[in-house]
């Protein structure tokens, strides 16, 4: 047997030397990579080591058949050579890739975490607890996807999830036959009279209802005056009354209404003694309506602390004043959370019967990220 090592540049270099001198019955018995000695070596591409051998003393029919075995090993070899040649710049590809992919998402990631960071600001500037904006955009972030946190997604985002945490608002049924008792309650000065006025009007000249007026507010002069100008006006019929105690008997007096509004006295949220007052009188009802009224240019602390006396009330709804006269409209968003009480109407100046209407969540979303508020009718 004749056995002779062979240097080439690949695989197929090495078997055209190896046939050309040992023969086509020339067997592989092994093969490896080497580099040259010194660093020039180790900068080039390895060279292939192959160890031929060919037994003349085989005849034609089987040295022809271990070639063609030879032969095949030779091709395995060359072809798995070739795969892990392809595998290795496949992955060289590959890495280049998600390195890509990497810095796009660092740049988006980036660019949203700037949006989110404004958008975070607007919110807290406009009144909005710190607590409810880390909500909001905690639920955009899960929301929406990274190529889709632009800030035109983002905004549109913000704004549907003010829309949903404020519900659908509550508007009184004028079309109900049933006798509806109404209480409107809230701090000294934020417009509860005005209010009851505004919806006695339209209860009597749009619906076209039957309306009678109560009021226990008569720790001002000023605000027993007012209702009774407000009645005189519309033709509807007043009873004052200054004891809780009063307020069946007043009620009773007008079974034969479609609507008996009540007005209270302002109450400073802070007197126990006053606050036990009225949850006194609302006793006197069976099932009344209670409309909380809270001015849009109180701080935060106070409608927390307004919220908290009223926390014997079990049902009421939201009523929000002053609209016109608010720069910050996030005690809407407040309220809504603190009390899980369903918003109903918004006043938007001291106009009788016009400047009120149904909250609409749409505009208050708006007005909450910044844009501006436009009245709607009703």
């Amino acid at each position: 047997m004749k056995v002779k090592r062979y240097i080439a540049k690949d695989i197929q270099e090495a078997m055209i030397k190896i046939k050309s001198e040992l023969g086509r019955d020339a067997i592989i018995l092994h093969t490896r990579k080497i580099r040259k000695p010194g660093i020039r070596g180790f900068l080039q591409k390895p060279l292939i080591e192959v160890i031929a051998a060919v037994d003349s003393s085989k005849d034609f029919s089987r040295n022809k058949s271990s070639y063609i075995d030879r032969n095949t090993k030779s091709n395995m070899i060359t072809n798995y050579n070739q795969i892990q040649n392809l595998n290795s710049q496949i992955n060289t590809l590959k890495d280049m890739i998600n390195t890509v992919i990497d810095k796009i998402n660092f740049t988006q990631n980036s660019s949203s975490s700037d949006i989110l960071k404004k958008y975070e600001n607007i919110l807290i500037e406009n009144n909005v607890s710190k607590p409810v904006t880390e909500k909001i955009l905690s639920i955009v972030s899960r929301q929406i996807s990274i190529s889709d946190k632009n800030e035109q997604s983002i905004r549109k985002a913000i704004k549907l999830i003010i829309k949903d945490i404020l519900g659908t608002p509550y508007e009184i049924d004028s079309k109900n036959s049933e006798q509806k008792i109404i209480f409107f309650v809230g701090p000294t000065g934020v417009g509860k009279t005005t209010t009851l006025a505004k919806l006695a009007s339209k209860f009597t000249l749009i619906n076209e209802k039957s309306v009678a007026l109560i009021t226990a507010d008569t720790y001002r002069i000023a605000a027993v005056e007012q209702i009774k100008t407000y009645s005189e006006i519309l033709d509807i019929p007043l009873t004052v009354i200054y004891e809780p105690k009063e307020l069946k008997q007043a009620i009773d007096n007008y079974s034969n209404k479609d609507f008996i509004l009540i007005d209270t006295a302002g109450r400073n949220h802070k007197d126990k003694k006053l606050i036990e007052e009225l949850e006194k009188l609302i006793t006197f009802v069976k099932s009344p309506e209670v409309f909380l009224l809270i001015s849009l240019t109180t701080t935060y602390n106070d409608v927390k602390s307004i919220i908290n006396s009223y926390n014997f009330l079990n049902d009421y709804k939201l009523v929000f004043t002053k609209f016109d006269e608010a720069s910050l409209f996030g005690n809407v968003l407040n309220a809504k959370i603190l009390t899980s009480k369903p918003i109903s109407y918004i006043t938007t100046g001291q106009g009788v019967p016009d400047d009120i209407e149904v909250a609409n969540t749409e505009q208050i979303a708006n007005s909450i990220v910044g844009e501006y508020y436009e009245r709607s009718s009703i």
